[in-house]
């Protein structure tokens, strides 16, 4: 096939957005579609190179193979490489560990599943994982394991055959990806079923381009379809966000625009002649580098910075990002494409070498749990988790914990003088949950049961919504759950509610907590509302832990905490209901969270009491248990329950 300079410009495009994402610069907030726009440069690329050579009679899979390890694996090898001493010195072990998980998975081109498996509740932040980015060479190259050996097989019994059949496996991909973006949102965005249509777009335009008795284009037509594909590009740029669904028909519009670029923007044409120019075309050369090395880049400055690093050091690495692909692409990209300086066989070698290599280092990081003893200084800090049922407390955590199973398991923890003749139970999420501690100590002070009902997901609510996906086995749970509630909530002296308060209000769910509240208050005794804790733009436990390593002071007032507001307007509608009830005590967030007396997000030892800058931890619980004691709320519950 004919170089096309303008296919380099538009991997110019791809690759800027999606690093300027990365770093965070909001203008660029859906910048992720730069991956979208990747997807279909390399469909059509491949698929032309493979058609071409099956018109002529010489393409072979250890050829097509042989090319995507020059292309792909030496850089990548480098980067990784580069990547490792840094994440040594400067990760926390359940970073590290995490690291070490990625590098396996990206020695088996399986990081997409990886990521897809461990995003959630407790996993570490996107933005601090260097080696995030693979998820689209994972996607790339498991849709090559089969699109060669389609094409060999379909191409003999004609064209005709091959669209026919590309088209139906399109449908079913584009279909599944509009379905999951809403029901399995993660999965839809890491996975090839709900991803391949968008390589097929660029498969179809190969295609299309390939059959001399195609449609052909006049000048007028060439020039609109330039500009409109080059408006269907910038517009979700700007435009979309991380609350987008993706990547259902949002994604139409970059793979789209993508592909009337490539459709249209020739030589000639106005677009042509824009990504054409030398400054486009040599970003588009280097984009493959530029994109492996920015993503680590930023973490690895995320992970060493206490705080947040500043707008300037971020685009600076941004820079750095580029200056380093170019000296990559030159030294590394460019030697190993020369098949007369390296033969298949050592390309082959290479590669099995650096991926056994690189999945042994990664299963010893995992197996040791990310070498805590690494830093000493860290083993002071104890029960920093959720009080999770393994680790002997009661949330059932059935999304996250396969041996778990929904039903009346689910009910069966108590917490606190578990003989006691009077009866409590503790409802909720995991919001509920990160109280477990807190109630057990409370429970035991005040001589009362509490039977702990929390799962993922379950905020209290008399109706059916559930805030997590749907297909997940906490919504089974979460449902057995309120219906228990419902129909035994008279049996309790008390009823203690929580949720994450702030997602409830978010999604428009706040009635049927409302509903379940004055429910609760005709029926028990006693009900109880405990407060979401403070919402941390950041993680304060990681800046802590950061401050203890580099030896730097810790100030929590210096994290963000905008995303509170919402979460403090829930509270104070809950706390506006409980008062119109003589027997709802609302528990206020400072009686919990206080140091020596005095309003605090740290214990009197300095530590945050949040887990992860939405939770609080165990230990955070256990010391909000002892401010709690000595609060009037707990004074009354234990006099009503007498």
């Amino acid at each position: 096939m004919d170089y096309r300079r303008e296919i380099d410009g538009l991997r110019a495009l791809a690759v800027l957005p999606v690093i300027l994402f990365h770093a965070g610069f909001q203008t660029f907030s859906g910048g992720f579609v730069g991956v979208d726009i990747f997807f279909v440069i390399s469909g059509y690329l491949i698929t032309s190179i493979i058609v071409s050579e099956l018109e002529l009679g010489t393409f072979s899979l250890a050829n097509f193979y042989e090319r995507r390890a020059r292309r792909i694996l030496p850089a990548l090898f480098l980067v990784i490489a580069v990547c490792l001493p840094f994440a040594w010195l400067w990760m926390l072990p359940q970073d590290l560990k995490s690291f070490s998980q990625s590098l396996v998975a990206v020695s088996l081109f399986a990081s997409n599943v990886l990521f897809w498996l461990t995003s959630g509740y407790f996993d570490t932040a996107a933005e601090l994982k260097p080696l995030l980015h693979t998820w689209s060479l994972a996607v790339e190259e498991q849709y090559y394991l089969v699109f060669p050996v389609f094409l060999l097989l379909t191409w003999r019994v004609g064209r005709r055959w091959t669209l026919g059949l590309l088209a139906v496996a399109f449908v079913l991909s584009m279909s599944l990806a509009q379905w999951a973006s809403a029901a399995q949102p993660v999965a839809a965005f890491f996975l090839l079923p709900t991803r391949g249509w968008e390589l097929l777009i660029g498969a179809f335009v190969a295609l299309h381009l390939s059959d001399e008795d195609r449609w052909k284009a006049s000048a007028v037509t060439k020039e609109a379809g330039g500009l409109i594909g080059m408006a269907l590009l910038a517009y979700p740029v700007f435009v979309y966000d991380s609350h987008t669904p993706y990547p259902g028909g949002y994604a139409l519009l970059p793979t789209a625009g993508a592909a009337l670029i490539i459709l249209f923007a020739e030589p000639a044409t106005f677009i042509g002649r824009l990504l054409g120019h030398r400054v486009f075309v040599g970003i588009g050369l280097v984009s493959y580098s530029a994109y492996l090395w920015h993503q680590p880049l930023l973490a690895m400055a995320r992970h060493r910075s206490v705080e947040d690093p500043s707008k300037w050091l971020l685009g600076l690495l941004v820079a750095l990002s580029v200056v380093l692909a170019y000296f990559s692409w030159k030294f590394v990209e460019m030697p190993f494409r020369n098949r007369r300086a390296f033969s298949r066989r050592t390309v082959f070698s290479c590669a099995l070498a650096g991926s056994m290599l690189f999945m042994l280092i990664g299963l010893t990081g995992h197996l040791s749990r990310g070498f805590p003893n690494r830093m000493p200084e860290l083993n002071v800090l104890k029960e920093i988790e959720l009080p999770l049922i393994k680790s002997g407390w009661c949330f059932y955590s059935i999304d996250t914990m396969n041996d778990l199973s929904p039903g009346e398991m689910g009910l069966a923890c108590h917490l606190g003088a578990t003989k006691s003749a009077t009866k409590g139970v503790l409802f909720g999420d995991s919001f509920a949950a990160q109280y477990e501690p807190l109630w057990d100590a409370a429970g035991k002070s005040g001589e009362f049961d509490i039977n702990s009902i929390t799962t993922n997901w379950c905020f209290p609510s008399l109706r059916k919504a559930f805030s997590g996906p749907a297909a997940t086995r906490a919504k089974e749970q979460c449902l057995y759950n309120r219906d228990y509630l419902i129909g035994n909530i008279a049996k309790y002296d008390l009823v203690v509610l929580g949720g994450d308060w702030g997602d409830v209000l978010l999604n428009d769910n706040m009635a049927g907590v409302l509903e379940l509240l004055d429910y609760a208050a005709s029926k028990a005794k006693l009900v109880v509302i405990m407060p979401s804790p403070k919402k941390f733009d950041a993680d304060p436990m990681v800046a802590y832990k950061k401050s203890i390593l580099y030896k730097k002071p810790f100030d929590i007032s210096k994290i963000g905490s905008r995303a509170d507001l919402l979460v403090t307007e829930a509270n104070g509608m809950l706390k506006a209901r409980a008062s119109k009830h003589p027997n709802v005590i609302y528990v206020e967030r400072d009686s919990l969270f206080s140091a020596n007396g005095v309003p605090s997000d740290s214990t009197a030892e300095g530590i945050p009491y949040s887990l992860e800058g939405s939770h609080i931890s165990i230990y955070g619980s256990r010391n909000a248990a002892r401010n709690f004691q000595s609060s009037d709320a707990y004074s009354r519950i234990t006099r009503a329950l007498k």
